[in-house]
């Protein structure tokens, strides 16, 4: 039983919550769209914030929908004026200038729930990739909202699937450590 705990206890634990995780992909998916997957989406959070506490997750979740927004912002401000300098948009330069500081002010709000600096950056990126379907929230207020349920949800998700592995995570720990003494006993 100690070798288990100790070697195996883990990785079957969050094996079997990633399979949940597919499991739960290949039915919710079809829910938002045709074809395609999202549960890299949840698997990127999940990493993401791993290790963190549940205000911590609370945060990060409301930093993503802050994320999802400031994207949106850069989007419009990059395509308001078409000023070109050797291929370099300048109000691309405009927007990352002016939202990445407001992003990074946030870091000084400690005591509100907007201070996920790491959330917001997921939102950002999240909303960037276009969730692997070309997915833009600029294109109208649809694919907006289908793009943010979708973000939130897997979101959701991957921060589930990180508190149940930092769960079972710590109960092995907790297992083998009472293993250990009964076994020193034994000798």
């Amino acid at each position: 039983m100690k070798t288990f705990c100790k070697y195996f206890a883990v990785p079957v634990a969050i094996g079997v919550i990633a399979s949940v995780l597919c499991i739960i992909d290949a039915f919710l998916a079809r829910a938002f769209v045709k074809t395609g997957n999202f549960m890299w989406v949840a698997f990127a959070i999940w990493t993401i914030f791993y290790g963190a506490s549940i205000n911590e997750r609370i945060r990060g979740l409301i930093g993503i929908v802050i994320g999802f927004l400031v994207a949106i912002i850069m989007n419009l401000i990059t395509t308001s004026f078409t000023l070109n300098l050797s291929y370099l948009s300048i109000s691309c330069l405009l927007g990352v200038l002016v939202m990445n500081f407001a992003v990074m002010f946030l870091n000084h709000t400690k005591k509100t729930w907007t201070n996920s600096v790491t959330g917001v950056f997921a939102g950002i990126f999240l909303t960037f990739s276009g969730l692997g379907i070309n997915l833009s929230p600029t294109a109208d207020v649809k694919s907006a909202f289908l793009m943010l349920a979708i973000i939130v949800v897997y979101a959701i998700l991957g921060l589930l699937c990180g508190f149940f592995s930092m769960y079972f995570t710590n109960k092995a720990k907790k297992k083998l450590e009472t293993l250990e003494p009964a076994e020193e006993n034994k000798q």
